[in-house]
């Protein structure tokens, strides 16, 4: 199309660097907007019976702020040298402009924060058929399947009966509601380091200290889509009459829609801190490798990834954006390094 055009970035940055105490504390700041105008997207959504997707057209802006923040500090005691570093940093993008009027939920829309994630609050198991026979109808969001103890039930947000996505719009989104946001908040690393002796040591931790993600399907749906999918060992915990408090609902075949629904049962917190590599080394000295005609010798052990805490199932990688889509590797090793 010859109306495509660059989009184009206004940035608006505020700073300030500090050194103080004989450049023993060090800081900088720096509090930021961005302005994305006329990125590249898809318009207005065209009638289904169009059979091809809108085209893309120069008709969105998002704004961004955010801050950055470090901190550093350097000493000695006696003959042990030392330093802490700590950063911390965060930002949110909201779009101020697209072109969508009827603020679909099925596409972007102006006052978007980026990352939200719309689903429904999920009110626990059905235990009885009482329960069944007095609660709402769900059979959209359940995909028409007549219900069982067992099975998951949603709350009716906007009482009319029905547990439904109204018109899926942001006025009128029926049951749904945000129950959190995917956007990684407030990044922090520490790092620490020492001397004494020979004998070296570093320490670096990092993380977030904010963020949302809905449980991923296949490690814990398997077992209620159909005969084909077993059940993993993240879904052992499954409703029956022994255990009316489990997680997952009654295991069934085709009964799948309801768990694949975004929903507050199955939102994590996909806060995490990790250590994210640690260094210990000692170089021999001078006084004997000399004797060797070696300038200098170290052996040392480095360590990656060694343990995260988090809130999350195992095998769950909180840093990455799809946590199963790659196995996290923990590595150890044992070096030397040699200098003539």
């Amino acid at each position: 199309s010859g109306n495509f055009t660059w989009e184009t970035v206004r940035t608006l940055n505020i700073g300030f660097d500090l050194s103080a105490l004989k450049n023993r504390l060090s800081a900088n700041f720096d509090l930021f907007r961005r302005d994305t105008k006329d990125m590249l997207t898809s318009g207005s959504q065209l009638p289904a019976t169009l059979g091809a997707n809108a085209p893309l057209q120069n008709v969105a802006d998002l704004k961004s702020t955010g801050f950055e923040l470090e901190l550093a500090w350097r000493d000695q005691i006696g003959k042990v040298h030392y330093n802490i570093g700590f950063n911390l940093s965060d930002y949110q993008s909201e779009v101020t402009k697209f072109d969508n009027i009827e603020r679909s939920l099925s596409n972007s829309y102006v006052g978007q924060k980026q990352g939200e994630i719309w689903g429904y609050e999920t009110a626990g198991l059905f235990q009885s058929p009482d329960e069944i026979a007095d609660a709402p109808t769900q059979d959209k969001v359940s995909g028409g399947i007549q219900l069982i103890p067992g099975d998951i039930r949603f709350a009716d947000l906007d009482g009319n009966g029905v547990i439904d996505w109204g018109d899926n719009t942001v006025d009128n989104p029926g049951d749904k509601k945000i129950i959190g946001n995917s956007t990684p908040r407030f990044h922090y690393g520490i790092n620490l380091g020492a001397d004494w002796k020979g004998v070296d040591f570093s320490v670096f931790f990092q993380g977030v200290a904010k963020r949302d993600i809905m449980m991923p399907g296949l490690p814990f749906r398997n077992g209620y889509s159909s005969e084909w999918n077993v059940p993993s060992g993240y879904n052992t915990d499954y409703w029956s009459k022994d255990n009316t408090g489990a997680l997952f609902p009654v295991p069934r075949f085709n009964g799948g829609s309801a768990i694949g629904q975004n929903q507050t049962r199955y939102l994590l917190n996909a806060a995490y801190c990790r250590l994210k590599s640690l260094s210990i080394g000692y170089t021999l000295p001078k006084e004997f490798t000399s004797k060797f005609s070696i300038e200098k010798l170290r052996v040392y052990f480095t360590g990656e990834n060694l343990f995260t805490i988090s809130n999350t199932p195992e095998g769950f990688d909180p840093e990455l954006d799809d946590p199963y889509k790659y196995p996290m590797q923990r590595a150890c090793s044992f070096g030397l390094n040699l200098t003539f």
